[in-house]
């Protein structure tokens, strides 16, 4: 429900159509868009924990089974940025408590995951992707590896980098923009 579910009643005084917002129908409206939020980030937020503990106990393991510096330093990288998701993800729970649970409240909160999705979103491919490309080149420089292995991890590396940013421009920008429009909208006087 946004502006658009508008009731329509009649302005005896002034004998012409005037709307008026149907409150109780736009703040479920509203906590809709605040639990949609809140649940796009939780997911994108577990997923990245496990599937990077995941990588890093595997790694870890197959450096101990079979000694490999790449494997060691590969393992303790993904290990890292387990531990920065989850601060991260700490930090954005801390700031959720603090919103008021209000409209305008859940609206603000609302908007702050959509940023910290936003924020995320760059995180990963500036400080997460791009970070471990590089390091795979160097590791596929020093241990000599085939055209084909380069084409498939050049490959993947940059459809990753391609599709995060995709959705960061193409999904998270406008929604942020139209939770943005909604609150200059309610707040206007």
């Amino acid at each position: 429900m946004e502006f658009e579910e508008m009731q329509k009643v009649w302005d005896e005084q002034k004998g012409e159509n005037m709307y008026v917002i149907n409150e109780s129908t736009l703040h479920q409206s509203v906590s809709r868009k605040k639990d949609a939020a809140s649940r796009r980030i939780n997911k994108v937020e577990i997923g990245i924990t496990l599937i990077n503990s995941t990588v890093a106990i595997i790694l870890f393991n197959r450096a101990l089974n079979n000694p490999n510096i790449w494997d060691f330093l590969t393992s303790a990288l993904i290990g890292l940025t387990v531990v920065y998701v989850l601060h991260f993800r700490w930090k954005r729970q801390k700031e959720e408590r603090t919103f008021d649970r209000t409209m305008l409240g859940e609206l603000d909160q609302a908007i702050s995951n959509t940023k910290y999705i936003i924020k995320f979103s760059y995180m990963m491919a500036v400080g997460y992707i791009l970070p471990m490309s590089i390091f795979y080149i160097v590791q596929m420089i020093d241990e000599g590896a085939s055209l084909k292995r380069w084409l498939i991890i050049g490959g993947a590396y940059l459809l990753a980098f391609l599709l995060v940013r995709w959705e960061r421009r193409k999904q998270h920008i406008p929604r942020k923009t139209r939770l943005l429009a909604l609150k200059k909208k309610l707040t206007e006087e």
